[in-house]
């Protein structure tokens, strides 16, 4: 383990201290209570692999053409029938083999792929990333390897595919973009990192002719497509403090694009807007996280870093509302599923918020091992998986 990497793991356990507040020993979170107003409809459930266990990751499931796709750190990637859960394969990626069910249960080895980045899609490529520093594409309908490319870092976040090409924003700094068809380098742009960061990085949100990406260093900006040299960088968190931890300004939180509009938020920063052809700051608000955020409509939702949860107008960043009882409760990203802003927590409750209102309207707990990724959905069904590598597919309440 190199230096950088038992700097950012020192500096994520000092932020997940931080949430869970260690002022006073003795002191009990409780949640609210909350009075169900409805109970989720199961379509059905699976353990799809020993998921990421203690580890920080956003090793997330994919849903696409009617398919589940779900990984664990391990290295087994699993596809399954969205509307049934029955299971159609299974690769292996230490054996680079697809292995049927029955060699899965009695092959399991100690090693592991350390599969971090993902899951995500492009150019009919299933995507994702390890810690090893490789970026592996599988055939979606039969897990077949397609390519393997090595970058300089790990790949913490999943993989970004458009304009022509795949992105991966490493632990390293480094951004670098990929042939669809091989899997080989087009080209790399070096960031520079501060002494200490977050374990984690900003997925990169890709443009017509730009890669819109976020920094450890507390920067947002476009590189250029053709050649990855930057068209404007913009500083939306500036180290302050006594303290490293104080002066941790990672931009984790992959940046939203919409129209001519970047939505970016920070770490021990701001909540911003910029111009995505000039990075000209349109508004900017007191809102700071590491979680990726939510839209629906006109309205902005964020998980900040504490727990509380806020919706905003996007076009000028005015608060809607606010809700604060949820408070360091180790809170995952928010997703939008119809009416509700759903997201889960460290102890396997799923909550449901009123997403016009804020109230909280539900509650209900699938897994104890907890959830740590943001639930997955298609507008129809609702997907979550656990740290254990459970998976629950929720149908629309």
């Amino acid at each position: 383990m190199n230096l950088m990497s038992m700097r950012t793991i020192v500096a994520s356990a000092l932020v997940l201290m931080l949430l869970g507040g260690c002022s006073s020993k003795k002191e009990k979170l409780v949640l609210p209570s909350v009075n169900n107003q409805f109970e989720p409809v199961l379509a059905w459930d699976h353990t799809a692999a020993d998921g990421v266990q203690h580890f920080d990751s956003s090793l997330r499931p994919l849903i696409l053409d009617g398919k589940l796709y779900a990984a664990s750190r391990t290295g087994l990637i699993s596809a399954f029938d969205l509307e049934s859960g029955k299971r159609i394969w299974t690769y292996d990626t230490r054996r680079d083999s697809v292995i049927g069910f029955w060699r899965l249960l009695s092959n399991r080895s100690n090693t592991t792929a350390r599969v971090s980045g993902g899951l995500s899609h492009g150019f009919g490529h299933l995507l994702f990333g390890t810690e090893n520093g490789e970026v592996i594409a599988l055939d979606p309908a039969t897990g077949d390897r397609r390519w393997t490319s090595k970058v300089p870092g790990e790949v913490l976040a999943a993989p970004a595919a458009g304009d022509g090409m795949i992105v991966v924003n490493t632990g390293s700094g480094f951004i670098v973009a990929l042939n669809p068809a091989d899997g080989s380098q087009r080209w790399a742009y070096e960031q520079e990192l501060p002494a200490l960061t977050i374990r984690g990085v900003a997925e990169p949100s890709i443009v017509p002719g730009g890669v819109v990406f976020g920094s450890g260093s507390g920067k947002v900006g476009v590189l250029i497509s053709e050649h990855g040299l930057p068209a404007w960088e913009e500083v939306i968190a500036t180290p302050q403090g006594a303290t490293d931890l104080a002066r941790l300004v990672d931009v984790d939180a992959r940046p939203l694009v919409v129209g001519n509009t970047v939505y970016a938020i920070a770490y021990n920063g701001e909540l911003v807007a910029l111009e995505l052809n000039s990075g000209r700051t349109l508004w900017k608000r007191d809102y700071a996280s590491f979680r990726n955020m939510a839209l629906a409509d006109t309205v902005l939702f964020i998980v900040d870093s504490v727990g509380r949860v806020h919706a905003l107008d996007r076009r000028n960043g005015q608060e809607l509302w606010s809700q604060t009882a949820l408070e360091r409760h180790f809170l995952t990203p928010p997703t939008v599923f119809g009416d509700y802003l759903v997201f889960g927590d460290s102890k396997g409750h799923l909550h449901w918020l009123d997403r016009r209102s804020g109230d909280m309207v539900a509650r209900h707990q699938f897994h104890r091992s907890g959830m740590y990724v943001a639930p997955v959905t298609n507008g129809e069904y609702l997907v979550l998986q656990s740290r254990n590598g459970e998976l629950v597919v929720l149908r629309q309440p």
